[in-house]
């Protein structure tokens, strides 16, 4: 009888802790919501007791799996760490102030944009892969928790600095209208989309983005940029950067080259067969070489005040010059280019 006593004692312990432990994750997420019911009580409530009934929340088998509060004027800090079965997070527009989603291992997706974040964290979310934090005030982040992260969008913050070398699987990185004077992204095979204007970066590296499609550096303070093999870059914007040499090398897929308000001095375009629009106003170019692009079809080299010799021959699909303001020119090749019916300019007549 003891004997059978003890065991039973034994069964009703483990069952108990096992209860316990089943009953955590709801406790905590009653809390963790509860909390931030109260910091923003004029906006937020319980119809009834459960968070269940919190509208905005949905849930499956008693546990939280999406938070939807957009727009709703919430202040304060949200703590949704250790919620085991959230997958999706919508704060954005509201003027939340510290955001953290620690320890969520099924959380994909996050958007807090329009925001007054001054901190975040989302230390392992091995799930995580879409994340914006677009218009708030970071002025760090740390992505070492989210190895699987694609979409990063953390435009219009305080970043001095990011490095995100370590994020194999990013694909989208928009950190324009920041203070960046480092970013780091060497190596991100899958990165297609970089979005950085708008910050003061004097160089940057893009050695090993075999992936990259989209390049906006515009707006920045990179004086000399040099850019070869990159075999997918489709897309390149540089202008208003004082930048006063640039080259670039090894990239088939190039179609739009952007690179206006400069100071550009030097400027070279090899093995860029795809080269489809270019633009170089408003730079200190005096000679520029655009000769043998089967698709190059416009160029614009207005107001180089100091462009002697404009080579644009054996471009059998060219259509449109423009050398406006360029009185210096006086060495015009046009041989072999066929389809060439507007010049704008001095020039106009030349065809």
């Amino acid at each position: 009888m003891k004997k059978t006593l003890l065991l039973l004692a034994a069964t009703l312990t483990l069952s108990g802790s096992a209860f316990a432990k089943a009953k955590a994750p709801k406790n905590v997420e009653q809390k963790a919501l509860t909390s931030f019911i109260a910091q923003n009580a004029g906006t937020l409530s319980l119809n009834g007791s459960s968070i269940g009934n919190m509208a905005g929340v949905k849930m499956e088998n008693g546990s939280v799996t999406e938070i939807d509060l957009k727009g709703k004027k919430l202040q304060g800090t949200l703590d949704l760490s250790n919620f085991p079965n959230l997958t999706k997070v919508d704060v954005s527009d509201n003027q939340i102030e510290s955001l953290i989603v620690d320890n969520c291992p099924a959380l994909v997706e996050v958007n807090a944009g329009r925001n007054q974040l001054k901190n975040f964290s989302a230390k392992n979310c091995p799930a995580l892969q879409t994340l914006k934090l677009y218009r708030n005030r970071l002025s760090e982040i740390d992505l070492s928790g989210v190895p699987l992260l694609k979409n990063f969008n953390i435009a219009s913050n305080f970043l001095v600095s990011l490095d995100v070398a370590q994020s194999a699987n990013l694909e989208t990185l928009n950190v324009m209208n920041n203070r960046l004077e480092q970013l780091v992204v060497s190596n991100c095979t899958a990165l297609k989309h970089l979005y950085a204007s708008y910050n003061e970066l004097q160089e940057i590296s893009l050695s090993g983005l075999t992936s990259l499609q989209n390049l906006n550096v515009s707006d920045n303070k990179i004086s000399k940029l040099y850019i070869q093999n990159l075999p997918a870059l489709f897309t390149l914007l540089a202008s208003d950067n004082h930048m006063v040499s640039f080259g670039i090398n090894g990239c088939p897929m190039l179609s739009d080259l952007w690179l206006p308000y400069n100071s550009l001095t030097q400027f070279s375009v090899e093995n860029c067969q795809n080269l489809a629009f270019v633009d170089l106003q408003y730079n200190n170019l005096t000679t520029v070489t655009l000769s043998n692009f089967n698709q190059l079809q416009r160029v614009n080299v207005a107001q180089n005040t100091q462009l002697v010799t404009l080579d644009v021959s054996f471009d059998s699909i060219l259509r449109f010059v423009n050398v406006s303001g360029d009185m210096m020119l006086t060495d015009f090749r046009t041989i072999a280019s066929p389809e060439l019916h507007q010049i704008l300019g001095a020039w106009s007549n030349y065809i």
